[in-house]
């Protein structure tokens, strides 16, 4: 099954998200939703650095509502579970609404997004971490919201993910990010970029880029394609000093690992050496050899 080895987590969209219809592109332009974001820029190592902060506290958000609510609210052993979790812009306070499939584990057809649920929401905090609410939601993920666009770009990275990877298990996070087509009629599309974060402290680590949800009534359930893929860190890449990438610049997940380790990670980029502290901060130590 899709998710049976797949945490999911998602990112920072607001709550109003979940109201919004019909995302995507009109009129040969894209629609911009709340909290979407751009490219980081080459050499950006101030944003590089938040954005890898902002993963590790979605990271600790998933696994603070995770023991909260499935391990203490019952069997869920033959349920399919799908965390969103959402942080607010100052790293304070968040909340994962949980999506299940009840008795969909082991199924031989994947899951739906009409059988999808609103299962469970937790309210979070931070520094302290701590639960300050839980809330159960009832009804389905609707078409046309955000939410269900979100849980669409899930289902389709952990099929992705179990290609890649077979038998990993994964954190996945979601932000939205406005990408180039490469196009003329349509230079930009509004993807749905999924960090996938294993759960071992040895990678591997991808990032992926989903499309824009099908246009149309008709279409709109069906898989939008991978549109971009990068392998961040292979198997074992961590535990080597320096970490080396292929990449131009420190990606974010290398700086959430370092934070997850709570110690400095060495970095060999293609544009040179790096320095992250345990802070999430990234420093160029040196030029390419």
């Amino acid at each position: 099954m899709l998710l049976s080895a797949v945490a999911v987590a998602a990112c920072d969209h607001e709550r109003k998200d979940e109201l919004l219809l019909d995302i995507g592109v009109r009129e040969n332009s894209v629609e911009r939703l709340p909290d979407a974001h751009v490219p980081i820029p080459r050499g950006d190592l101030a944003t590089i650095g938040e954005v890898g902060q902002w993963l590790f506290l979605a990271t600790r958000g998933l696994a603070l509502a995770h023991a909260q609510v499935v391990e203490r609210m019952g069997e869920v052993d033959r349920d399919l579970v799908l965390p969103l979790v959402d942080i607010d812009p100052a790293g304070t306070s968040g909340q994962v609404v949980f999506i299940r499939w009840p008795d969909a584990r082991g199924r031989a057809v994947p899951p739906t997004l009409d059988e999808a649920q609103r299962w469970v929401l937790v309210s979070l905090a931070f520094g302290p971490d701590r639960v300050l609410d839980v809330e159960l939601l009832e009804g389905g993920v609707l078409p046309g919201t955000v939410e269900r666009r979100r849980v669409q770009a899930q289902l389709v990275a952990a099929k992705t993910l179990q290609e890649r990877a077979p038998g990993a298990a994964f954190y996945t996070v979601d932000r939205f990010q406005t990408e180039p087509t490469g196009l003329k009629r349509k230079p930009q599309r509004l993807a749905t970029v999924i960090h996938a974060i294993a759960q071992g402290d040895q990678g591997p680590d991808f990032e992926l880029a989903i499309d824009e949800p099908r246009k149309g009534k008709q279409r709109r359930d069906e898989p939008p394609p991978v549109v971009r893929e990068l392998a961040i860190h292979a198997r074992g890449a961590l535990a080597v000093d320096p970490v080396v990438t292929t990449l131009p610049d420190p990606h974010p997940i290398t700086v959430m690992r370092a934070m997850q380790a709570a110690r400095a990670l060495h970095v060999r980029a293609a544009s040179g050496d790096y320095e992250i502290a345990a802070d999430g901060t990234v420093t160029r130590t040196g030029a390419s050899p």
